[in-house]
């Protein structure tokens, strides 16, 4: 167990079969911290529309977890129960289910989430209008496209635009919540459209590949994420992150993919290089995730000659 790190955890949440919610149990309202993709799945609401959302407005009718509850410490009557419940879903008609209920601690005491996990699907609800078996196929069905269609991209296997923006819209959410800090990087590989010309397409699709683990395989911390923007873009969401930490994590990757040595004949450094923009802040309640990448993006600036190849982009202002 020691050694499984927070990203192994983390994704093991991603990929479970079952539905899964985690609430905020000291905060009025117990907003929603975290949904998996099974969740999405059979209740085809997205994350990014509910996180920081109460959990009532999921919850059509049921036993909750009450705040004072978790305030006081009494929580044993209610911690490992299967409640039943009835959650809304996207269609608008709510189905019933049964949920394991966990407090999840980040220091001895007062539970600081619950953690909900489907243990009753519908098909094992009278009211249900799916049976198990279906819904165990749509659930497996729903997850690898959502995996593997909406949110992969098929040349670096990667996640793709639409699952950063996803994941920014989440992340956003939170930070804003919170008012903790959080940072974007964006790469481009420097002049990609000569290599293509030179090399084809496949050639290309490898190194990017290659470009696009150089950056995934230097987060560390589980909820940072790397994904392929468009053609040769990539970025990295990171949270928690100040300016000048993601100055120097991006001159590390930058410098990484010089490490790779590959080839690059067209290119002032002589083998393929990226160059970098950031931005880094705690989230302005009037300001859009959209904007805060825009700031990134415009913070990007192209390869100048040189030996290292690529070039890092001025700072944003501080807030």
């Amino acid at each position: 167990m020691n050694n499984l790190t927070n990203r192994v955890i983390f994704q093991a949440l991603e990929c479970g079969p079952h539905a899964t919610v985690i609430v905020e149990a000291r905060k009025s309202g117990m907003p929603i911290a975290y949904v998996n993709p099974a969740f999405e799945a059979l209740t085809g609401h997205e994350s990014s529309a509910l996180v920081g959302s109460a959990l009532s407005e999921l919850v059509f009718e049921g036993e909750l977890p009450e705040v004072e509850t978790a305030a006081t410490g009494q929580f044993a009557a209610i911690n490992c129960r299967r409640l039943p419940q009835r959650w809304r879903v996207k269609s608008g008609k709510p189905i019933s289910v049964k949920v394991h209920i966990s407090a999840l601690y980040e220091a001895p005491g007062r539970p600081s989430y619950w953690l909900l996990t489907l243990v009753n699907g519908p098909g094992e609800d009278p009211d249900a209008t799916l049976d198990e078996e279906a819904l165990r196929v749509e659930i497996q069905d729903a997850r690898r496209k959502l995996r593997y269609l909406r949110r992969s991209d098929s040349a670096t296997g990667l996640p793709n635009r639409k699952a950063f923006n996803e994941t920014l819209q989440r992340d956003w959410n939170i930070a804003c919540r919170q008012q903790s800090r959080l940072g974007i990087i964006i790469f481009e590989v420097d002049a990609l459209d000569e290599y293509r010309d030179l090399f084809g397409r496949h050639a290309t699709d490898s190194v990017l590949r290659k470009v696009g683990h150089a950056i995934s395989g230097s987060l560390r911390r589980a909820g940072d994420l790397a994904a392929r923007l468009d053609k040769g873009r990539f970025v990295a969401l990171i949270g928690g992150i100040e300016e000048d930490q993601a100055e120097v994590l991006a001159e590390r990757i930058q410098a990484k993919v010089r490490s790779l040595c590959e080839h690059h004949p067209r290119s002032p450094a002589r083998y393929v290089t990226v160059s970098f923009g950031y931005a880094a802040e705690i989230p302005a309640r009037n300001e859009s995730p959209d904007a805060f990448l825009e700031k990134a993006e415009a913070n990007l600036v192209q390869a100048q000659p040189g030996a290292a190849g690529g070039q890092r982009a001025k700072k944003t202002r501080r807030r």
